[in-house]
This record gives C-alpha cells, sequence and structure tokens, in this order.
C-alpha cells in the first residue's frame, strides 16, 4: 500500500463532516432524499432502498477514466470497535473482523464535499443516506462525542485505486472530505486517487478517515454490463 497522508486533522475533518450531514439535507438531495423506495425491484437501482434487492450500480473514478460499479451483496461493518448508529458502521476505527466470506482487496474512498454544493451530476451517490449497498448512517462519536453517535452518511462520490481484477469483491471503505468546490473540480477533472493524494498533500482535502466498512461490489470492464447510470 502507498503511505498516505497522516490524519493529525481528523477530528476537525469529522466536525464539518457531521455538520453537512445535517445541512446537506436543505441542499443538496433535499428533495431525492424524500422519495420513497419503488414497490419492486427497479435497476440500476443507484440509490438503493428496499426494491433494490441489493442489486445496482453506480459509478466510481479510476485511473482517469468513469468505470461503472456493480453491487451485489449488502455492506459489512465489522465489530468492534462497537458502533452506536444502526447501521453498525463507525469512522476512525478499522474493523477488527473482516467480512465472513470473500475476498479483501484495496481501499474505496468516498470524497465527500464539506461546506460547499457541487454540480449533483458530479456526485456518483447523490442522496444523503441513500446509496445501493452502502451504509445510510454512521458512528462518528469517537472523534465527535455523543451527539454523533447516528449521523447521515452525506451525499459523496467513489474513487478507486484499483480495478481488483474486474471481481466481485469487499472492499474497505475509506472517507475523504474535500474543503472547496475548486479542489472538487480537480478531482472531478483528474479522476484518480493520485488527485486525491494531491489535494490532502495541499492540504484542501482532510486526511483519510477509515472506517469499519466494507462494500461489496466488482468493477465492470469491456461488454460485461449495460445497465448501470448514464
Amino acid at each position: 500500500m502507498r503511505k498516505r497522508p497522516g490524519a493529525g486533522r481528523f477530528r476537525t475533518g469529522v466536525i464539518v463532516f457531521t455538520a453537512l450531514a445535517a445541512v446537506s439535507a436543505l441542499t443538496i438531495g433535499s428533495a431525492m432524499a424524500l422519495r420513497q423506495a419503488p414497490s419492486g425491484p427497479v435497476l440500476p437501482c443507484k440509490d438503493g432502498g428496499n426494491g433494490c434487492s441489493h442489486i445496482g450500480y453506480t459509478n466510481a473514478w479510476f485511473g482517469g477514466k468513469t468505470v461503472q460499479l456493480e453491487y451485489s451483496h449488502t455492506y459489512f461493518c465489522g465489530q468492534p470497535p462497537i458502533s452506536s448508529a444502526g447501521s453498525g458502521c463507525e469512522a476512525g476505527r478499522k474493523s477488527h473482523i473482516a467480512p465472513p466470506s470473500g475476498a479483501v482487496v484495496s481501499d474505496a474512498y468516498a470524497v465527500v464535499p464539506m461546506g460547499f454544493n457541487p454540480p449533483t451530476r458530479t456526485l456518483h451517490c447523490p442522496v444523503n443516506g441513500r446509496c445501493i449497498d452502502s451504509p445510510n448512517t454512521i458512528d462518528m462519536s469517537r472523534v465527535f462525542g455523543a451527539s454523533s453517535a447516528d449521523a447521515v452518511f452525506p451525499a459523496h462520490s467513489l474513487v478507486i485505486e484499483e480495478d481488483e481484477s474486474f471481481q466481485s469483491t469487499w472492499w474497505p471503505l475509506v472517507v475523504v472530505g474535500v474543503k472547496s468546490l475548486r479542489a472538487w473540480n480537480k478531482i472531478v477533472a483528474a479522476k484518480d486517487i493520485e488527485s486525491v493524494d494531491a489535494c490532502q498533500a495541499a492540504g484542501h482535502c482532510f486526511p483519510e478517515a477509515h472506517t469499519n466498512a466494507y462494500l461489496f461490489f466488482q468493477v465492470l470492464g469491456p461488454g460485461m454490463g449495460t445497465q448501470g447510470p448514464d
């Protein structure tokens, strides 16, 4: 694994992250967050919900391109650490327990806009607390206190650093907060993990915050599916 920036400013990042989760319900995605889940299975089912049957798609950024992820299993949050969130997920500490089956591979990075509203088209998961087979809440009390024990996971986009040979497998979830629209736009333009590293090194992104959450998906290669998002 590459050497990455430290977590000295993680507490500050979580404060902003928590505030954003509360405020963003009134801004980006607020109308979409009120949508009801469909009554039956619907694909591509990007926003999750009971009608998705744990099958759905999102985009992600990898190696300068937009790729498509196919999800086929709900998330897993290993405890300990003990989470107070309804999802069982927690930021600030890695899981002590691996998912029950399947390999664990490279990290998936949720890049989260903090204190600004990017264009919705640049968000792979634009609905607060709603993304296919992803946690809708997360416990941040380890670094922020009891008031953030069940925070809504805000809208975000995903960056990966490997395609893992297009296999369905578990990806540890890491959160990176982005401080400004200018910094966000650079990541959107580059579409790679190196731009996230550069953003952190320049102080325009917060250090990465590991979680106890794993997502289960595969990167779709050429000819591997056509039902995903536009």
